[in-house]
């Protein structure tokens, strides 16, 4: 159980947070983008407290992004199928030599896993940019609990942190910002 939040209110944020985006934004996209919504708040808020990504969310957000890609242009199936492909495989090349050189996990076999849903919804090129948010987003975290030395929530108040909420976030955001065109 989460230390400073209680699962029920991680929960009921990602929700409100997520849910206003869909409200905003409506159109045709909203039951894709609703789709995606609850898959990532799914993830997010187990990966939060768990330090666990649920094999069973990242192999749904894998097939709903491959069914996303139903009818679309093929220049833009091409690239989410490499999205789907080659970000897996580069997270397990850096979790592979980070075990190598420091003798323990520093990155889950789950984020390999939910990279490639996340490529596959978001694409190859737009991934590159959800890796750079999330770990911008990683760094800012420890940084301010460094600075305040204050209790966060589990996944942030020790020495492991929860990479699943940075991604899934940083996921969202660069799709809606046009990833899904």
């Amino acid at each position: 159980m989460m230390q400073s939040l209680s699962l029920p209110v991680l929960i009921l944020l990602h929700v409100l947070g997520y849910g206003a985006v869909l409200i905003v934004i409506g159109g045709p996209v909203i039951w894709s983008a609703g789709v995606f919504a609850v898959l990532l708040i799914w993830i997010s808020v187990i990966d939060a407290d768990r330090f666990e990504i649920p094999d069973m969310g990242a192999g749904l957000l894998a097939l709903s992004g491959l069914l996303f890609l139903w009818g679309q242009d093929m220049a833009v199936v091409i690239d989410h199928i490499l999205g789907g492909l080659i970000w897996p495989l580069l997270f397990w090349a850096i979790a592979y030599g980070y075990l190598r050189a420091r003798g323990f996990h520093g990155l889950g076999f789950g984020d390999v896993k939910l990279m490639c849903g996340i490529g596959l919804w978001c694409g190859f090129f737009a991934t590159t940019n959800v890796v750079l948010a999330a770990s911008l987003g990683g760094i800012v975290i420890l940084g301010l609990r460094a600075l305040t030395k204050r209790s966060l929530p589990r996944g942030l108040n020790q020495s492991m942190v929860a990479f699943g909420p940075f991604l899934c976030l940083s996921a969202w955001t660069i799709w809606l910002a046009g990833a899904h065109l």
